[in-house]
């Protein structure tokens, strides 16, 4: 065979499979924004589900608080789902006059109001499970927006910090055991004397730096166990339960109505006061004991002569 017409067939050949290649890899054109807002614009959140009190969030100085049926930071993460659905993508619109009740969008199932622009979010179609949503007069589907920070349950969108990020600790009350904080800044623990203040101080740090791995709705009768009390500097009080400490550690707020679910390996660091470093030895000197006297170094030994 002619080589010329051995590399014309290969180019064709070639050709062929990268253009099948193209197309089968050609992806689906984008649809729409559900809305027209940006996420960066937006103040206030509504959130409504038949028969539930509304959750109702707004966006002060920057960050976004829970005003109702609460007060509290937020989580940002969960907050982001929420914000999400601004321009969450329309995967396909349909048709105006469709039955809407059908879709369950009359009632919807529930509706997250963006500033002033409402979204009612229904049932789910059979095949590709996504969304059906209507806003205005746009009925579409969309793919399944983040349920967790969506849903009745608030507790997702309480900060996972037991003590607010801005706060100043002033006294930490603890099953037997207190710390109070002096007009100096010095920590004490009343039933511990002998603590020094950076010890009882690094115990209130633990305290204001605790976060929870997730949250979630305390039982409606409340949570009981051992009683936490905090009180912070602008006379703010924090009135925790210690609802468990094993398999997790778990801190119910009465306030919030939320359970904090933390690490068990913090139990330690939040309920006694840690250990003093232990001095070192100086030189080959044993460690110092309390109330004995230091055992000197041996002395070095002479090389013969």
């Amino acid at each position: 065979m002619n080589r010329s017409y051995l590399n014309l067939g290969l180019l064709v050949v070639v050709g062929g499979l990268g253009a099948a290649l193209w197309f089968g890899q050609k992806k689906e054109e984008t649809g729409p924004p559900l809305t027209a807002l940006k996420q960066d614009a937006v103040t206030r959140i509504a959130i409504q589900h038949p028969g539930k009190p509304a959750i109702k969030l707004e966006k002060k100085d920057g960050a976004w608080w829970l005003v109702e049926p609460v007060k509290s930071a937020t989580d940002k993460y969960e907050i982001g789902g929420i914000l999400s659905l601004a321009d969450l993508e329309v995967k396909s619109k349909l048709d105006a006059g469709v039955d809407r009740k059908e879709l369950e969008l009359d009632p919807p199932k529930y509706s997250v109001t963006l500033d002033d622009t409402q979204i009612d979010l229904g049932g789910s179609e059979p095949i590709k499970y996504r969304r059906y949503v209507a806003s205005g007069e746009m009925v579409g589907v969309v793919d399944d927006p983040p349920s967790a920070a969506l849903d009745a349950d608030y507790s997702d969108l309480v900060s996972k910090a037991v003590v607010p990020a801005s706060a100043t600790l002033k006294r930490i009350e603890l099953p037997g055991l207190t710390l109070d904080k002096a007009a100096d800044g010095a920590w004490s623990a009343l039933q511990n004397p002998q603590a020094k203040p950076a010890q009882v101080a690094q115990l209130a740090e633990s305290w204001r730096n605790a976060r929870a791995l997730w949250n979630a709705a305390d039982a409606p009768e409340g949570s009981t166990g051992d009683a936490v009390k905090i009180t912070l500097d602008d006379g703010r009080v924090l009135d925790l339960v210690v609802q468990a400490r094993d398999p997790q550690l778990v801190l119910a707020s009465k306030v919030l109505g939320v359970r904090y679910t933390l690490s068990k390996a913090l139990v330690d660091e939040l309920f006694k006061i840690p250990e003093a470093p232990k001095p070192e030895a100086v030189d080959g000197a044993a460690p110092a004991v309390p109330g004995m006297p230091a055992i000197p170094a041996p002395p070095a030994e002479t090389p013969p002569q």
